[in-house]
């Protein structure tokens, strides 16, 4: 059962510049994609080709809109858009390129032409698929990738409207199931902004615990105390979560290996039920490097004073 693919993957003004890199094959070398064939490299192509970087297009756009922009702002959205790789290899080259050229004009009339930075096709993996990156303004003028993907439901709706309108070319198409109905597991947002809280408290808590010994007393142990009781479930939870998402992230590499060595298989399951697996092992490598800083700060609490702390949670947990 062929299906078409279409999938978002949000970005903040941090990961423009690889993003930029990576789809329109600015490296010399892919190593951590060893999927990349650099002799194939010849017969990539552009539906739109970008007029200059995506950072500088991005800042064009935003100026020529007049947009407010945060720092946390999310600047653009890089969406892959493909489909089952048999079907994709079945088609004849020419009735492959229209394929693209069909799913471009899906996200032209959604998006409106101007503000698609980028639609890269690349030949160059086992897996044909286009990149098309575009900046999130929307018909009042406003950057909200929110207001344009929002939430589960609203997704769902691209991806019907997506399929719809490829298979009235290629009627064999069939709708995926939607993650609104298989409850796919996910990386949750409150994990990243749990780790971005922790984070700026690790140099309160590191000044908290040099302020405890076995033998000090008074308020500035009270104090410390305090602080630690209220710090120390909050990193616990986080550190327990990260466990269970990488766990996760692993049952989704073993299932993407395991395709790998199937060519006529190959991404399609790992792009369908993963939302594109490369995007989250970025996400989880930011969450794995506060997990180890959480970890280390609990491991830094000594025996006797983790006992305090946490008999004073449960103290107050019981008034």
């Amino acid at each position: 059962m062929p299906y078409p693919i279409l999938r978002f993957a949000k970005r903040k003004a941090g990961a423009v510049g690889a993003v930029y890199r990576h789809n329109e094959r600015m490296k010399e070398a892919y190593k951590s994609n060893p999927d990349i064939d650099p002799a194939r490299a010849h017969l990539n192509y552009h539906l739109k080709a970008p007029e200059q970087t995506y950072r500088k297009e991005i800042d064009r756009l935003i100026e020529q809109a007049g947009c407010r922009k945060r720092s946390d702002s999310v600047l653009m959205v890089d969406t892959i858009m493909t489909a089952s790789p048999e079907f994709l290899q079945a088609l004849p080259d020419q009735e492959q390129r229209e394929y693209f050229q069909r799913a471009y004009v899906y996200m032209r009339d959604k998006l409106g032409e101007q503000n698609i930075l980028s639609a890269a096709v690349h030949m160059d993996e086992k897996t044909p698929h286009m990149h098309l990156s575009f900046c999130p303004i929307n018909v009042n003028g406003k950057l909200s990738a929110k207001s344009l993907l929002g939430s589960p439901a609203q997704l769902s709706k691209w991806q019907t409207e997506f399929h719809k309108h490829m298979s009235a070319r290629w009627p064999e198409l069939e709708r995926g199931v939607s993650k609104i109905e298989t409850q796919r597991e996910h990386v949750p947002v409150w994990l990243f902004k749990k780790a971005e809280q922790l984070d700026k408290e690790a140099g309160r808590i590191r000044e908290a615990l040099s302020d405890i010994s076995a033998f000090n007393a008074g308020k500035k142990r009270d104090a410390a105390l305090a602080l630690l009781s209220k710090w120390l479930p909050e990193a616990e939870k986080f550190t327990a979560q990260v466990k269970t998402v990488d766990a996760h992230i692993c049952k989704l590499e073993q299932a993407y290996e395991h395709e790998r060595g199937q060519a006529v298989h190959y991404r399609s399951k790992a792009l369908n039920n993963a939302e594109s697996l490369e995007y989250k092992e970025m996400e989880l490598e930011y969450l794995k490097k506060q997990y180890f800083k959480q970890k280390a700060i609990l491991e830094r609490i000594p025996p006797d004073v983790l006992e305090q702390v946490k008999q004073k949670k449960h103290k107050v947990k019981e008034r």
